[in-house]
């Protein structure tokens, strides 16, 4: 592995922890509500757990829909350096999405009723409908709160501050474990009284994370005046798929819990509900996994660095594809341990579940490789494909393939569907790559489907990692002679050198002096006459152009370095994301 994979890899390393730990702590609360629910609440009140979650998915759609484009569109411009851009589109994310969330709170509020009648929680299910109702009306208060955890936690990767995303993701959890506790063997309140535990855990997850927007130090700010509605429009049609797959997500839910009613009444949906609700958990390895592909290669994406996107799918790939598949022999074997958890107290309902454990959980490695691919084409743009693609997987697939089996194999038949459907969904992507490229490949740079533009070719760049003092001796003859060779005058030729040598010197000197292991990563790329030269570094966070401005403004002397950077420079932007100091000079 080079230096560059090297730097990949922790970076990823790093982000992805962050993820499944926010992830695992978050949804821990919401399975184990379900296998509480189950276990000492009964069949009837998991059914009705069971009817609800199309409504716990719709209600996320929009800020899920705003978050992504949030995400995608801060991750270019701190790319770019833009840090006011990236601040109003997040103050603009905030404002939508908490008056959303307060509208689809007193709208569930007014008619409870009329969405238990949708969700199928019909009279004929007995103590299920009024089960369902109850639910619906205590979760409701908690909407505000899950849509400010929703947006605030992908900000605490993006401002360096993972630390509070997991704190908050910790209190998260085990507020709503010891609320469910309560609810179970004190205050005996039923349904109603495990959605008030959600409910109250979610607002003090929001408050935790809300502190960290008083820290000094955070680049985020709720800036109202760096609002521009234009934005608006951009993270709505970034987050069109949201849109499509969550709102073809409800509708997947709606038609497995009818089929599983139909297929075998209130045991039936109690079986499925165990399932969705304990593949909730399952799914974080894919979505972590996912999410850290596109957080990482938005900002690469924005750099238009071709070659590190590569290496970032290939290690996505390869250890998501490795976890998933020792996960899905686990659960395999585990199947009668967790069905058991679900319903120990009935016989029928227990064979049911444990069968589509068994069945169903050969989705996972399929829905790794999917979901980062996915994640990957919204993080490059390409949001037509990702909407198609994120369709056919909800219900273009599942559906038909269930209609088919179900007639000859029962309710088996629709635990089947599970991973048959992302066998489609990945048959999907390879024909669409191979139209794409005019030939059969299996080459990963094809699945990219870049535009042939997007970077430089490999010999209009230059890369180097420094990880000593000696090692920066000789960048600026080596950029000198690599910009003249691509035909820069020699003017801008010296200059380029110049830069690099004053700005990764500086960064040495000042940031490798804590005694830890230390890399600056130095691009240069030629584009037409334009020469744009990127250092990164993992050193304590160092602005160059406020030190400069803070200390000795009036010394022309001081920091001469930085100065004379910044004058012979068109752009000269720094932004500080991912816990990496980012500089783009272009001359």
């Amino acid at each position: 592995m080079d230096k560059q994979e090297k730097l990949i890899a922790r970076l990823f390393k790093d982000t992805l922890i962050i993820f499944l730990l926010s992830m695992f702590v978050s949804t821990i609360g919401y399975v184990i509500d379900g296998i509480l629910t189950g276990e000492f609440l009964g069949t009837e009140a998991i059914a009705a757990f069971g009817l609800t979650m199309p409504y716990q998915k719709f209600v996320t759609i929009f800020p899920s829909v705003v978050v992504l484009g949030m995400q995608v569109l801060c991750s270019k411009f701190l790319g770019r350096g833009e840090l006011h851009t990236a601040n109003g589109i997040f103050s603009l994310a905030v404002i939508v999405t908490l008056i959303a969330a307060l509208l689809t709170m007193c709208a569930t509020l007014l008619f409870t009723t009329q969405i238990a009648d949708i969700l199928d929680a019909k009279e004929e299910l007995g103590v299920i409908r009024p089960l369902t109702i109850d639910f619906l009306q205590a979760y409701s208060f908690g909407l505000p709160a899950i849509t400010a955890v929703t947006i605030f936690t992908p900000i605490m990767q993006l401002d360096n501050d993972r630390q509070q995303a997991v704190i908050s993701a910790v209190v998260l959890a085990l507020c709503d474990i010891a609320g469910d506790l309560i609810n179970v063997f004190v205050l005996d309140g039923g349904l109603w009284g495990m959605g008030i535990a959600t409910t109250i855990s979610y607002w003090i997850a929001a408050g935790v994370l809300l502190l960290h927007f008083l820290k000094a130090n955070s680049n985020f700010k709720f800036l109202p005046e760096f609002v521009s509605l234009k934005h608006f429009r951009q993270m709505i049609l970034i987050g069109l798929p949201v849109i499509l797959g969550r709102g073809t997500a409800v509708l997947r839910l709606e038609f497995f819990t009818r089929m599983s009613v139909a297929l075998a009444s209130g045991v039936g949906v109690a079986a499925y509900a165990a399932i969705e609700n304990f593949s909730g958990l399952l799914e974080i390895i894919p979505k972590a996994f996912g999410a850290s592909t596109q957080m990482i290669g938005g900002i690469l994406i924005g750099e238009q660095d071709k070659n590190s996107i590569l290496r970032l799918m290939k290690l996505a790939l390869k250890y998501s594809l490795i976890i998933s598949l020792i996960i899905t022999a686990a659960v395999f074997l585990g199947a009668p341990i967790i069905a058991d958890l679900y319903t120990h107290d009935d016989a029928t309902g227990y064979q049911m579940t444990l069968e589509g454990f068994q069945l169903a959980i050969a989705f996972l490695p399929l829905c790794a490789v999917g979901i980062i691919f996915t994640y990957y084409y919204q993080a490059c743009g390409r949001f037509k494909l990702v909407s198609n693609l994120t369709v056919a997987g909800n219900v273009g697939f599942v559906v038909p393939i269930a209609l088919l089996l179900t007639p000859h194999f029962g309710i088996n038949g629709l635990w089947l569907s599970f991973p048959l459907s992302y066998v489609a969904f990945l048959l999907v992507i390879f024909f669409i790559t191979c139209r794409h490229c005019g030939r059969i490949t299996f080459r990963l740079e094809d699945y990219l489907l870049l535009p042939e533009d997007f970077d430089v070719a490999n010999d209009k760049q230059l890369n180097i990692t420094v990880t000593n003092k000696a090692e920066v001796l000789g960048l600026s003859e080596r950029t000198q002679t690599f910009c003249e060779t691509q035909g820069i005058d020699g003017r801008r030729s010296m200059f380029a050198g110049i830069c690099i040598e004053e700005m990764a010197g500086n960064i040495v000197d000042y940031g490798f002096d804590d005694g830890k292991k230390h890399f600056v990563d130095v691009r240069v790329i030629v584009k037409g006459e334009q020469v744009i030269i990127r250092l990164r570094d993992d050193c304590r966070p160092f602005d160059p152009k406020k030190w400069a401005k803070i200390h000795n403004p009036e010394d022309a002397a001081s920091h001469i370095g930085i100065r004379l950077c910044r004058k012979i420079s068109k752009d000269f932007n720094y932004v500080n994301v991912l816990k990496l100091n980012n500089l783009i000079i272009k001359l």
